[in-house]
């Protein structure tokens, strides 16, 4: 988790029922409840620190805050609703706080949901991939994030693996990038140039994301200023990049944003936009 990310958080309650109280309330109406005032309590700013998002819960935000587990398990199942997008954004899924229990239950759910024996539609992730960038990324500029071999090509690269071979694999089945490519790596699934450029990538790309919030002050916006702009500049200061002429050190980190995010195309249209 970066500098100003989002959290995203799914609530889950264990069933039907009642509270005990002096007066009785259902539990879908008091975990809504709960739910809405834990939301109120730990509101951010709109440009704070961390912004809560709670829109990946079933049905988005059509749906209830607070969600019973036999709902869910309707939800992410073989005859469900649950989009495919929704296969892969449950891979980072986990338990932080409440019932232990239940927490391992929603876990499990989510292997089975995420690395069951059902076909994994690559064509249709790609699809989506390339929605992405035409929706959110303004024609003539680098979003770090969205743009074509940015960050989100290596995390979705990730997680298409996952699902691939998470089925036969429970090593790579982990909410951490980092940790699911070593275990790719390890199982020769990702050859080790492969594993360390994509590791290298990522973690520039990772501080390059927190570089530019911190200098912009904006989580939201993630698209690179003119590369001779005094905003870049700042950036370079801001990325470490050193220099007694200060545009010398924007220029260098211009051509590693360059290299990484081509490094990043490269792979990820060779292992998957030719599969599609």
């Amino acid at each position: 988790m970066g500098y100003a990310s989002d959290i995203e958080l799914l609530f889950v309650y264990d069933g039907a029922g009642q509270t005990d109280g002096p007066k009785a309330i259902a539990h879908g109406e008091y975990f809504e409840r709960l739910c809405q005032e834990i939301l109120q309590f730990i509101e951010a700013k709109q440009q704070g620190i961390f912004h809560l998002d709670v829109r990946l819960r079933p049905h988005g935000q059509k749906g209830l805050l607070a969600v019973a587990f036999d709902e869910i398990k309707a939800y992410y199942s073989g005859a469900g609703l649950a989009a495919p997008f929704e296969r892969q954004a449950l891979i980072k899924l986990r338990r932080v706080a409440g019932s232990r229990m239940l927490g391992e239950r929603v876990e499990a759910l989510r292997d089975r949901f995420v690395y069951g024996s059902g076909p994994w539609d690559v064509t249709t992730a790609v699809e989506l991939r390339h929605r992405q960038v035409s929706e959110l990324v303004p024609m003539g500029v680098t979003n770090v994030k969205y743009s074509p071999g940015g960050l989100i090509d290596i995390e979705y690269a990730v997680q298409y693996l996952q699902i691939e071979h998470g089925t036969h694999y429970k090593s790579v089945r982990s909410s951490s990038t980092l940790a699911a490519l070593r275990a790719l790596r390890r199982l020769g699934k990702l050859s080790n140039a492969n594993e360390a450029k994509l590791m290298r990538n990522y973690r520039f790309l990772r501080r390059l994301i927190d570089a530019l919030r911190i200098v912009r002050g904006n989580a939201r916006d993630l698209v690179l200023p003119p590369a001779d702009s005094e905003e870049f500049v700042f950036l370079a200061r801001r990325m470490g990049y050193q220099a007694k002429d200060w545009p010398v050190a924007a220029a260098r980190l211009q051509r590693d944003i360059q290299k990484h995010m081509a490094q990043t195309r490269r792979f990820f249209s060779s292992r998957f936009e030719r599969r599609s």
